[in-house]
C-alpha cells in the first residue's frame, strides 16, 4: 500500500482511540485563555490524523470578538491566514479541531454542536473539541478534556428532527450525543530530560501539604448553582411538553364531543389527522440539559470524594 492509499484509508476510516497533545500544546492552551479572561475565546487545532490516533502539534487562538469585523466570513479568513503563514515556516496547518474554555465544563449547548457538527461534516469526522475549564484547573488539577460527535446524533442533526417521535425511534439519549476521546499529553525527549531534572531538584525542597486543602467550598457551590439553574430550565421545558400534551388532549376532547352531539362514530385516522400540535418542543434542549446536570453530578462526586479521602486523612493526623 503506498502512501496516497493510506491517507485516503486513513481518512475514510472513522474510528478514533486516542488523541496525543504536545505538551506545548496545552501549555498555548492555557496561556492563551488566561490572556483574554474573562472572555472565552476559542481556537484551532492543528495536527496529524494517523490511523486510529490524532495528533495535535499547534494550535492558534480566534480573534476575540471586540476586534472582528462585522463580515462573518472574518474569522474564516484569519483562519486560512494563519494556516498558510504556518505552512510557510514548515508547521502542521492541518486542522483536526477546535478548542474552548468553559466555566464548570458547561459547554453543553446549541452553539457547540452546530460548531462541532461543521467540523466533522466538512472537514473530517475525527475533528475534535478539546474543552478546558481554568477554574477547575485552579483547584490544582487540570480539566481537558476531548469530545467529538456520535455518527447516531451526526445523522439525527444532519435532517434538523428533534421530535421526541424521531429520538425514541433512533433510541438515542443524552449519553448519546458526544463521546468522550482519551487525551495522551506527549512531551519530546529533551522536556522529559528538563521535567526529570526539575522532579530531582523538587525531592531537596522543604515538603508542601497544599494537597491537604479541604477548601472547595466555593468551587463546590459554584457547581451546584449551575446545576440549579440547569434544573429550572430543565422544568420549564417539561412544562412546554405538558401544555403541548394538554393542548392535544384537549382537541381530541373537543372533536369526540362534536362527533357525539353529532350523533356520528368517532374514526381514529380522522382524529389522527386532526390532531397537531402547534410548535411542538424540541428534545433536543431537553436533552442538552440533562446532560450539563449528569456532568455536574460527576463533578460533585469527584471533588466530594477527594474531599471526603482528605478529611479521613486529616481526622487520623489529628488523633
Amino acid at each position: 500500500m503506498d502512501i496516497d492509499e493510506q491517507i485516503i484509508q486513513d481518512y475514510s476510516n472513522s474510528k478514533l482511540d486516542v488523541v496525543q497533545i504536545d505538551g506545548l500544546v496545552v501549555l498555548k492552551i492555557i496561556k492563551q485563555c488566561k490572556e483574554y479572561l474573562p472572555e472565552l475565546v476559542p481556537g484551532q487545532l492543528l495536527g496529524l490524523d494517523i490511523g486510529t490516533s490524532l495528533e495535535v502539534s499547534n494550535c492558534f487562538p480566534f480573534p476575540p470578538r471586540d476586534q472582528e469585523d462585522e463580515n462573518s466570513e472574518s474569522i474564516a479568513d484569519y483562519q486560512l491566514e494563519m494556516m498558510r503563514f504556518l505552512r510557510e515556516v514548515n508547521i502542521d496547518s492541518n486542522t483536526v479541531g477546535w478548542y474552548t474554555p468553559t466555566y464548570l465544563n458547561s459547554f453543553f449547548n446549541e452553539s457547540v454542536i452546530e460548531t462541532q457538527y461543521n467540523y466533522q461534516a466538512t472537514i473530517n469526522q475525527k475533528c475534535v473539541v478539546i474543552v478546558y475549564d481554568p477554574i477547575k484547573t485552579s483547584q490544582g488539577t487540570l480539566s481537558l478534556k476531548c469530545y467529538r460527535l456520535t455518527q447516531s446524533f451526526m445523522d439525527l442533526f444532519k435532517d434538523q428532527s428533534f421530535s421526541r417521535e424521531r429520538l425514541d425511534q433512533a433510541n438515542l439519549s443524552f449519553n448519546d450525543i458526544f463521546e468522550q476521546i482519551p487525551i495522551k499529553i506527549h512531551n519530546s525527549q529533551l522536556i522529559n530530560a528538563l521535567l526529570y531534572e526539575f522532579d530531582g531538584a523538587s525531592n531537596n525542597l522543604t515538603n508542601s501539604f497544599d494537597r491537604l486543602n479541604i477548601s472547595n467550598n466555593i468551587y463546590l457551590e459554584k457547581v451546584v448553582e449551575g446545576m440549579t439553574d440547569c434544573l429550572e430550565s430543565l422544568n420549564q421545558e417539561l412544562n412546554k411538553v405538558y401544555i403541548n400534551q394538554r393542548n392535544i388532549q384537549t382537541q381530541k376532547t373537543n372533536y369526540i364531543q362534536q362527533k357525539f352531539l353529532e350523533g356520528q362514530k368517532v374514526d381514529e385516522d380522522e382524529l389522527a389527522s386532526m390532531i397537531k400540535p402547534l410548535n411542538p418542543p424540541s428534545k433536543l434542549t431537553s436533552l442538552l440539559l440533562t446532560n450539563q446536570i449528569n456532568n455536574y453530578t460527576d463533578q460533585i462526586h469527584s471533588f466530594s470524594g477527594n474531599s471526603l479521602t482528605k478529611l479521613s486523612l486529616l481526622k487520623d493526623l489529628q488523633k
